[in-house]
């Protein structure tokens, strides 16, 4: 991540080159054009690239540990701000593009809406994170949990949210899971939250499709339905995503079409030769465990692979 410091004015704050909102910002500033770049903006971080600065971006995933309500649930709720604080930082100074805040130690997770502890807990961290690093952040509650995704979301000033069952009707280790597709684009627009953008599972990890049909088939109907980006993933956190679904998934849509798991440092250059971006978690992490702390000397090493 590049900064440039204001030309015009003295000890004016520095302008993160994060993305083309923020080059069209520094260069009106220095021009001496305050004004608002509302319609500008909207449809420029509207685009999964108007995100990034990069191509092909990582994304590296914040995991908070259980939180209130959860069977692992510690009792430290501080605790789970200085882990997921600490995740964050090091993942940015490492060099990813973006991060993903979830509830990852939840486990087994609930279909549906979090509990109000939860709830609040997760917006509380994901405004500390968006306040604390200069990349695009991302929400993602399990297990499909569309509505607080947006809401929390829309409030704390993420831009992006993980949706897993989007379109796709699928069975789960917990039990039956509806597409919300048509409820979150109308809670989206309810909101005034266009600008935060949907990243659609398709056949997503530990999910069977109730009707099956091919990848290809989950993929236009989630462009159809409004989706952002699209995820392709293995069947397992850590498994690696069959690069074949993910040519199928392009093969059919102008959406970007990201990896969701299994990238790794010794993978990662033929996986981007593929997908328009990567989700990682566990690669990142001390000793390559998703449940582990990140780990800054794992990410900077995976980075320096992706970049080649």
């Amino acid at each position: 991540m590049s900064h440039m410091l204001c030309l015009r004015c003295d000890g004016c704050h520095l302008f993160r080159l994060g993305n083309d909102v923020d080059r069209w910002r520094l260069a009106l500033h220095n021009a001496g054009l305050f004004i608002r770049l509302t319609a500008i903006e909207r449809k420029i971080t509207m685009s999964f690239q108007g995100l990034f600065t990069v191509e092909r971006p990582i994304i590296g995933m914040v995991h908070l540990l259980p939180l209130p309500g959860a069977p692992a649930f510690a009792g430290d709720i501080e605790a789970i701000y200085e882990q997921a604080q600490a995740d964050a930082l090091a993942l940015a100074h490492s060099g990813v593009d973006a991060l993903i805040v979830e509830n990852f130690g939840d486990e087994p997770y609930l279909i549906g809406e979090p509990e109000s502890p939860q709830l609040a807990l997760m917006a509380a961290v994901t405004r500390d994170i968006t306040r604390l690093v200069s990349l695009p952040v991302g929400v993602n509650v399990q297990f499909n949990a569309w509505r607080a995704e947006v809401a929390i979301a829309a409030m704390c000033r993420a831009q992006f949210i993980r949706v897993e069952v989007f379109v796709d009707r699928v069975i789960s280790a917990q039990g039956l899971v509806e597409p919300c597709s048509a409820q979150i684009m109308r809670y989206r627009q309810a909101l005034n939250a266009r600008q935060i953008q949907i990243w659609a599972d398709i056949q997503t990890k530990y999910t069977s499709n109730i009707v099956p049909q091919p990848i290809a088939a989950s993929a236009r109907d989630a462009q159809n339905a409004g989706a952002d980006a699209l995820i392709v993933t293995g069947a397992a956190t850590g498994s690696a995503t069959p690069l074949d679904d993910v040519r199928a998934a392009k093969g059919v849509v102008a959406l970007p079409v990201v990896v969701g798991s299994g990238t790794t440092a010794a993978n990662v250059r033929d996986v981007l030769q593929v997908a328009d971006g990567a989700i990682v978690g566990s690669a990142l992490k001390v000793d390559g465990k998703a449940v582990h702390p990140v780990s800054a000397e794992r990410t900077a090493a995976f980075m320096k692979a992706a970049r080649g």
